[in-house]
This record gives structure tokens, sequence and C-alpha cells, in this order.
């Protein structure tokens, strides 16, 4: 029987050339393609995989920094049933279930796949687990890495997606929890090995990776580690002994083709171009559609994950909160003009809070305060309750209620994970709302009509196209059928039945809009004003952020039952609140001129009901204060529950 136990680092078990390189092995069979030097896009593919530039799939050059890459578990080694075998599945058009009453191409993940993923966290979470015991002043950095991982199944299980984010965030978990492994397999078993010089057997199930020292290459020979050492021609060994000559392997099975739905192709954004090394490495491990957040002081151009909020140009609003007045005849506007410190009076929607109601009445409405240039996004993340009970006519009440709880699934979903690059304005909403069935998107051929030529059904075009894009495409145009039914958390409600709504449904949906428009506000306010506290612990601050609402889905709300009683913050009972006040304090400390008495934390001890009552208005006002100082102005509060009669 042939063995090879005799080779050296230097010595090649199999040796193969690819242009002016030789590349050996000294404990592998084959010599997979190198791809380094060029420059190349990083950027996902049609499976949401890297292609032959990713180290989850195809060996890279080793890394000082990313050490643990090298023993990234390999596909092959481990198929069907192995309980790593979900590491690598793709997500097929099947496994998105769809939302029953929903023209969008929108849904959750399939149960199935949900549940292998979670096998995933489990195996991850015992190893991690194991690994803290082992090393107890270690693990900080593969802890944070579990908890995206959490948030990243928790998503894919509740939130609502497109099949394309769907794609990204299933590979996403997948490449956490690979990283995850790898990196505990490097720490407790491969780099023990390459401080003692005693060479283990080959550990097949690893990537492995090249190297370009022999150095390198005898302490991965050492460990265990695939190992393919890569060198001129000019600087091979005299004595370097070969066994096998052998030709490339090359990476034919990885898929390179762009991501694309029909005949449209709509590739990913390139997130990084160069060559390989530690900033490739550090680029495939951000999160693709999870890093959301950044500086909005900093240099756009040096994040390209990034998608969050940019100044947004538009009307300047007065200190009493009422947008200009606009010249000339004005159809379906009568709130243009309202005063959105305060509720109009209507039946359809819920009681305010007192703690905000009386909160919204004491801000110092000074434009003089205000910081300008604005940096944050002064748009509107969710169409404004009142706004969405503007219209007077049936008919027209009927659709803005339709094509909002037609979107609305959709729209959640990417406030939460892939923002716009400007959120809409007032007017961009009326003219969503507003727009009628069978309105076909409009061909991004040809010259667009001047904005002041518009017509009511072209500024429906302009508006379904600027807000969902290429999401719009399968519907052809028509997010709902004037026949049909739409879907509000679990019921199904006819179109027909809008044009003379129940006033308590209605009532639910602004309170979600409320909701939904307090929680995404808070978060981009918070992103800029604690952007060092997300720079140093981004997991920990949206950790915090997540805490302050009960339920495991972060900030998004959509599917769940509507609840029966207030909740969280506003719960009716004091040890019901307290965490959730707490983790809104902490938040708020973190803000320049907090009043004195946020500064102390919140305890069973100390929390009674006038000290409660003195929190709750002090952190309002505070919010509400800082919130218009930061976006001139009013902020979307939250709501009592509407009454269940």
């Amino acid at each position: 029987m042939f063995t090879t136990g005799w080779l050296q680092a230097f010595d090649a078990r199999a040796v193969a050339v690819q242009g002016n390189l030789v590349i050996t092995t000294p404990n592998m069979h084959f010599v997979p393609e190198f791809h380094h030097f060029d420059e190349e896009d990083l950027q996902a593919r049609a499976d949401g995989r890297f292609g032959v530039i990713d180290c989850f799939q195809w060996p890279q050059s080793y890394d000082d920094t990313f050490c643990h890459a090298v023993c990234i578990p390999r596909k092959e080694a481990f198929p069907f049933p192995h309980p790593l075998h979900w590491a690598w599945f793709t997500p097929s058009q099947d496994d998105l279930k769809s939302i029953p009453g929903n023209s969008f191409p929108v849904g959750t993940l399939a149960p199935d796949k949900v549940d292998g993923l979670q096998s995933l966290l489990k195996l991850a979470e015992q190893r991690v687990r194991d690994y803290r015991k082992d090393q107890p002043d270690r693990g900080q950095i593969i802890y944070s890495r579990l908890l995206y991982l959490r948030h990243a199944i928790a998503r894919l299980k509740s939130h609502p997606l497109t099949f394309r984010d769907l794609l990204i965030f299933v590979t996403d978990a997948q490449r956490l929890f690979l990283d995850i492994y790898s990196y505990i397999d490097w720490v407790l078993v491969a780099q023990p090995r390459t401080t003692f010089g005693v060479r283990h057997e080959v550990n097949l199930g690893w990537m492995g990776g090249f190297a370009q020292s022999s150095d390198i290459c005898e302490k991965l020979f050492c460990a265990g580690v695939p190992a393919w050492y890569v060198h001129a021609s000019a600087y091979i060994p005299p004595q370097m002994m070969v066994v096998e000559p052998v030709l490339l392997t090359r990476p034919d099975h990885i898929i390179i083709a762009m991501y694309a739905e029909g005949r449209k192709i709509r590739p990913f954004e390139v997130i990084y171009h160069g060559q390989g090394g530690r900033n490739r490495h550090t680029h495939i491990r951000r999160l693709y559609a999870g890093t959301t957040h950044q500086d909005p002081e900093s240099d756009k151009s040096s994040q390209p994950l990034s998608s969050s909020s940019r100044p947004a140009p538009g009307p300047k609003l007065s200190a009493v909160g009422k947008a200009p007045k606009q010249k000339g005849k004005q159809r379906h506007r009568p709130c243009e003009s309202r005063d959105k410190w305060k509720d109009p009076n209507t039946p359809f929607l819920p009681p305010p809070n007192l703690h905000w109601e009386g909160a919204m009445k004491i801000v110092v409405k000074d434009e003089s305060c205000v910081h300008t240039p604005y940096v944050i996004d002064r748009g509107y993340r969710f169409p404004e309750p009142a706004l969405l009970l503007g219209p007077k006519l049936p008919e027209r009440l009927q659709l803005y209620l339709a094509n909002w709880l037609a979107a609305r699934p959709l729209w959640i979903g990417r406030v939460d994970h892939d923002p716009p690059r400007t959120y809409p304005t007032p007017q961009l909403w009326r003219d969503f709302l507003g727009s009628v069935p069978s309105v076909q998107p409009q061909s991004s051929k040809g010259k667009e009509p001047d904005g002041k030529s518009l017509t009511a059904t072209e500024k429906g075009k302009r508006a379904m196209r600027d807000l969902f894009g290429d999401d719009l495409l399968e519907t052809q145009g028509d997010i709902f059928s004037p026949d049909g039914v739409v879907e509000f958390r679990g019921e199904q409600v006819s179109i027909a039945s809008l044009a003379t709504p129940p006033s308590l449904l209605v009532q639910k949906i602004t309170w979600e809009l409320f909701e939904l428009g307090f929680r995404y506000e808070l978060r981009d306010l918070d992103r800029y004003l604690a952007r060092g506290c997300w720079n140093n612990d981004a997991v920990g601050r949206e950790q915090l952020l997540h805490s302050i609402f009960p339920g495991e889905a972060g900030l998004v709300m959509w599917s769940e039952a509507f609840p029966s009683e207030n909740y969280g913050l506003w719960n009716n009972t004091l040890m019901g609140c307290l965490p959730y006040l707490e983790n809104f304090r902490r938040l708020l400390c973190d803000w320049d001129d907090v009043p004195p008495c946020l500064l102390t934390p919140l305890t069973s001890d100390n929390f009674t009901d006038t000290y409660s009552w003195e929190v709750r208005r002090a952190a309002a006002t505070f919010y509400i204060q800082t919130f218009f100082d930061h976006f001139g102005r009013p902020p979307i509060v939250p709501h009592s529950l509407p009454m269940q009669s």
C-alpha cells in the first residue's frame, strides 16, 4: 500500500500549474484553482452565495486575522441526512409561503426549512456553551455571532420577505453558522496542534486554505488542515519530492450567474471590490441584509452595505407641525394643513396615550432649536395614521385602506431590513394610497411626464414604482382586486367592506401604524444619537432596542394576533411594564441632555405608581423634544389600544 507519511510541508502529494504559479499540497490528492490576485466584485449570486471567491464555498488564501476560515466545513463531507447539510441548502420558490390575500410576492420561509435552520442554531448554541466553559476568558466575539444567528432565523420565521430577500437571509444565517462552527474548531482543535510540531492526519471535513509561505504551509500541515502551497516556479526547492502531477480542480459546480426573476436580472449589490485577503474576508462576513445601520455623518461610499436613511429633501414643516399650503386647487388633500401635534377628531383613531398626548402639548416648538442641515431622513417610515383617514369620500377611503393593507407586509419587511434611500413624503404616500387598480407600472423607456402635468393615474404609477420598484413586476401594477380580499393580522377583509369600514377595524389598523412609526423612528434616531454605541457593540445595542418591545420579532409586528390589552411599555400593571420601561430608560440615557430623573435605574423596590408616572412622562417628553430638534416635525407616538366593545 502506498503511503505518504514521509512527505514534508514543501513536498508535493499532488502538484499542479496555474499560469506562472506552481501549487503543491503535502496532504491532499487534488489542487483547487486559486482565486486571489485578480480584483473581483464580492457580490451575491443567484444562490445567495459569493461564487468562487466565497471562503464558505471554496478554499481561499490563509489570513492571520481569519485563520479559522481553513476549518470551515466542506459541503461534500456532510451530505444529507447529516445535521450539517442544512448549512448549504438553497431555498426554492416553493419554500416561500405566500401571505393569503396579498398580491405582492411576499411570504415567510416554509416551517420545515425554518426547523432545519433551527437545528443549526441549537448545534451552534451547544458548541458555544462548551467553548465558553473551556475558554471562560474568551468567547464574546463568537457569542455576538450567535446572537446574530438567532435574530436571522427569527426574521426568517416571522418577517414578511420577498423571495429575493429570503434567499439572502437564509445564506446570511448559513454563513453565520459556518463561521461559528469553524472558529470553535480552529481554537479548540487546529490551533493547539500548530504549536507542538507533531503532524496530524488531514481532516477532510475542513475547507483548508492556500499558503504563500513555507511557514504557514508547515503550520497547516501539522494541524491536519488541507494545505496548498503557492509559489512561483523559480522558487521550487530542488529537494522537493513529487508524488503525482494533477490537473487543477475547477469550481465548475459553484454558481456564478446573477440573480434573476423571469427574464429580468436583479443583481445583488457589490459590497467589495479588490483582491483576496483580509478585506475580502472582512466584507464577506458583514451581513448582506442585516447591517443597515451606519453613522449618518460617515462617508456613504465607504459603507457599501448600508442602505440606511439619508437626508431627504422636502417641504420644511412649520414649528406648529403644519405642512405649508400650496397654491392652486388641491384634490383629496383635506389634511394638508392640519395640526400634526394633535389627533384629528375622528372615530377611526385609537384613544391617545395620556403620557404622549401631554408631552406633545408641552414640547418647545422653536425652529431655532432644530439641528440643520438635517442628517436623519425626515420622511415617514409608514403612512401617518391621520393621512390614511384623510379622504372624505367613501370610495377614496376604501382605496387608501385597501392599498395600505395590500402593500403592508412588503413595506414592513422593507423598512425593517432594506430601507429605501429616502423615505416617502406625505405627498408620495397620498399618491400611492390613492392609486386605483389596473394602474400598469410605467415603462422606464421614453421621457417621463413633467411632475406638474401628471394626472392622478400617472402619479399613482410613479408612486408605486418609487415605493416598490421591481417588486411590483409580478403584480402587473395591481396590488389588489376590487372584488378580492386583503388580510390584517389573520383576518380576511373584503375590499368592498372598506367603503364603510367598521370603526374597530380601522382603529386597529391605525394603532398598528402609530406603533410601527414610533418603533422605526426611535431606531433611526438612536442610530444617530448613540452611534458610538452602535459602532462599539451593534449586537448589544440592537438587543437593547428590541427589548423595549415584547415578542421575539424585534421591531416587526404584522402577523400575530391583535393584542387584547395594553402591553410592554404601557402595560396596565407596574411589574408588567417595569422591564420595558427600564430598557427604554437605558437607551435614552446614551443621548445628550437626558433629564436627571431618567438617570436612576428602575427596580421593583423604587418603582411606585407615582414614580412610574413621573418616569413615563419624562421619557415621553424627552423623546418628543429630541425628535423635534433633529427632524423638525412631530414624531409618530404610541396610542392606547382601541376599546374592544
